[in-house]
């Protein structure tokens, strides 16, 4: 999936932190923090909340062998102690964000998992990032199955892995080959960061950033609602055919990745705060299948559980059905990645459910 000759170029720091933020919560506010003036390890501070990973070694009978914050440095009261108590608890008692316990020798035997389910892969995928990660991954959820693993929260604890065949299928949805993909995401109509990714003989080979993009625009009108047609023409001129162009305001993009609530993106489209441009039939039938969740959703909350859409019988109930019928990214892989995605972002808020494995 990633070229060897990848060029990444045209950012700089404060366009990547912006980048990147997007989907690890308060990385920037982690960046600006303070360094600790000593590497001593100290009991946290209450006042400054939850944060970081904690990470927990154990062996067969869940005895704590080693712990260690990755704020705090190693937590020698720990050992000793069982690994079996609540793990939620355990992060708030050492001003944890998350916890991580593996049992000892644990990640060698990943090792030997790794190996022979690669070596079982078709020689045409074992070679694939794509089926090297799902391989990775399913050996990951099988650590976690017989509890060699353990993590909380978890928010992906039940989404089914796909297939290679299908995560490629996906891939071919959102980025052909011989295309390219663009985002350009502003604040308050300023310039706030950019990306653009291009696909050629099968491989990524180019992750572009702003720098870049404004060369090829040169000059611009002022509005973005606007200037997304030239973003767009730029590409196509410089790197490749847009497949699709994500146009938006970054608070709209935060508030959709992180609220994971039917129709969110299909009202943030709505109102313009988002434009898609190109946008191709499977993000169009995804925006429609999200707007048709969201009204049902809204139904349903204010007729007291009642679905409208069901309820208006058996016209509308096929128009609704056909959704479900319609191959998506989310069909091909088998869940929503955006609501995964917006569980993983939001697994910071207090009021997360606990979930050990």
């Amino acid at each position: 999936m990633i070229g060897p000759d990848l060029r990444v170029e045209g950012f700089d720091v404060t366009s990547w932190r912006h980048l990147v933020g997007l989907f690890m919560p308060n990385l920037e506010e982690r960046m600006d923090r303070d360094a600790h003036e000593s590497d001593d390890p100290a009991p946290p501070d209450p006042t400054e909340g939850q944060g970081g990973t904690l990470v927990v070694i154990d062996d067969p009978d869940r005895v704590i062998l080693a712990a260690r914050h990755s704020f705090d440095g190693a937590i020698p009261a720990l050992i000793g102690e069982s690994s079996s108590q609540d793990l939620r608890g355990l992060c708030a008692s050492h001003g944890a964000m998350r916890v991580v316990v593996i049992r000892a020798g644990a990640m060698d035997e990943l090792s030997d998992a790794l190996a022979e389910g690669l070596a079982q892969e078709p020689e045409s995928h074992r070679h694939g990032y794509i089926a090297q990660w799902l391989v990775l991954l399913r050996a990951v959820r099988q650590m976690m199955e017989v509890g060699d693993l353990r993590v909380w929260p978890n928010p992906v604890a039940n989404v089914p892995l796909p297939s290679a065949r299908m995560a490629q299928r996906a891939l071919d949805a959102v980025l052909p080959d011989g295309k390219a993909l663009l985002a350009a995401l502003f604040d308050r109509g300023r310039p706030y960061t950019s990306l653009v990714i291009r696909r050629r003989n099968g491989l990524i080979d180019l992750v572009a950033g702003p720098d870049l993009l404004t060369q090829w625009t040169g000059p611009l009108g002022g509005d973005w609602r606007r200037d997304h047609r030239v973003f767009t023409r730029a590409v196509e001129r410089n790197v490749a055919p847009v497949h699709l162009g994500l146009f938006a305001e970054v608070s709209a993009v935060r508030e959709a990745l992180r609220s994971g609530e039917p129709g969110e993106w299909a009202r943030q489209v709505a109102v313009r705060d988002v434009i898609f441009n190109p946008m191709p039939m499977s993000v169009k039938l995804a925006l429609g299948a999200d707007a048709v969740r969201g009204i049902s959703h809204v139904s349903s909350g204010l007729l007291g559980g009642v679905d409208l859409w069901k309820a208006a019988g058996p016209i509308v109930s096929r128009v609704r059905s056909r959704w479900t019928e319609i191959q998506s990214v989310s069909d091909e892989l088998g869940f929503d990645p955006l609501v995964v995605l917006a569980a993983l972002m939001r697994r910071d808020e207090p009021d997360l459910e606990s979930d050990e494995h």
